[in-house]
């Protein structure tokens, strides 16, 4: 399903190269794999040669840094067959970069002693890319196949791009000169690999010959199984993608929890405050009318003795003694 993606653009003027910045609608070069696992001969060659285009064009247009997070994941298979870089620095791609955060991810396309920074030095794409295109032609099922002779400098190529032999390249110039080149518009038809190794070979002796078609066994026997761990690195990938996904999604129903939890206990911390201050307040109250009354019985009390004082009727000195004692 094609979504809209932030990508690098180049323009060429001479030997200067400006980067710059286009959305597109397409797909990331893994779900096309995954979606379209048969690929035409054509294709797969001009997405080898644009790509490392690309990483040429990326070092002449920003000072010779790397690329550094080159992977399945942040290439983009743009609409009309286009290939381009992800915009690592965008942020609605976020969500590509976190599935290019898995360690299956890092650990088959980043060279192990590079790390992450910026560096000058070319090894660090060169290495992801020679893992790409060895991706690529160990998941994808390519029609026509390829004959022996592209099989041959594509190993050569992958070889020397990630160091395990040969003299490795210094930048993608080199590269793009030992790429097979594309072929015409037509396909070719499917030849043996015999057919392919006596074009490569010609006036080569029988012994080379069958030596040579015995690498080349060869390299199709590890062909499928690289094949097969290209398929355990995606799925690795998928389930730590959704592991990952999962994680987050619990620790956020987690953090919810708690923060409903904390608002409850905020809710009956209040009520029990506001109770508390009611009752303060009925009891300021009550022992305020204590006081005035208490007050008021004083101050009757005092005027009944200045009563008796004055009082000569006895009867009526003890009807006002009464009331006085009812007073306490």
């Amino acid at each position: 399903m094609e979504e809209m993606y932030e990508v690098l653009k180049f323009i060429d003027h001479g030997a200067v190269c400006r980067r710059s910045l286009d959305c597109v609608q397409g797909v990331t070069l893994m779900q096309y794999l995954k979606e379209h696992p048969m690929l035409g001969r054509r294709l797969v060659l001009t997405w080898f040669r644009d790509l490392a285009r690309c990483l040429e064009q990326y070092h002449r247009s920003g000072n010779g840094q790397n690329y550094r997070y080159l992977n399945p994941y942040s290439i983009i298979a743009a609409e009309e067959g286009a290939i381009m870089l992800l915009d690592l620095e965008a942020p609605d791609n976020a969500a590509v970069l976190k599935r290019m955060q898995t360690g299956a991810v890092r650990d088959h396309f980043l060279k192990p002693v590079c790390g992450m920074g910026v560096s000058r030095d070319r090894e660090p794409d060169l290495f992801a890319y020679g893992k790409v295109v060895q991706f690529m032609l160990a998941y994808a099922e390519i029609t026509p196949a390829l004959n022996g002779w592209e099989e041959m400098r594509l190993q050569r190529l992958i070889s020397r791009c990630t160091g395990e032999k040969g003299k490795k390249y210094e930048d993608f110039s080199q590269v793009l000169k030992s790429l097979p080149p594309v072929p015409a518009d037509a396909p070719d038809r499917h030849r043996s690999a015999g057919v392919s190794l006596r074009s490569v070979i010609g006036g080569v002796g029988l012994g080379a010959a069958a030596c040579l078609f015995l690498c080349v066994l060869l390299g199709v026997e590890k062909k499928g199984l690289v094949s097969a761990e290209a398929e355990e690195i995606y799925e690795e990938a998928e389930l730590e993608t959704e592991e990952r996904l999962r994680t987050e999604y619990e620790n956020e129903l987690d953090m919810k929890e708690r923060q409903e939890e904390a608002e409850r206990e905020q809710r009956i911390l209040a009520e029990e405050i506001a109770g508390a201050a009611d009752k303060a307040a009925i009891a300021v109250w009550e022992n305020v009318g204590k006081i005035e009354l208490n007050r008021m019985k004083e101050e009757l009390s005092g005027a009944y003795e200045r009563l008796l004082e004055l009082e000569t009727d006895p009867v009526a000195a003890e009807e006002i003694r009464k009331k006085k004692d009812e007073l306490k």
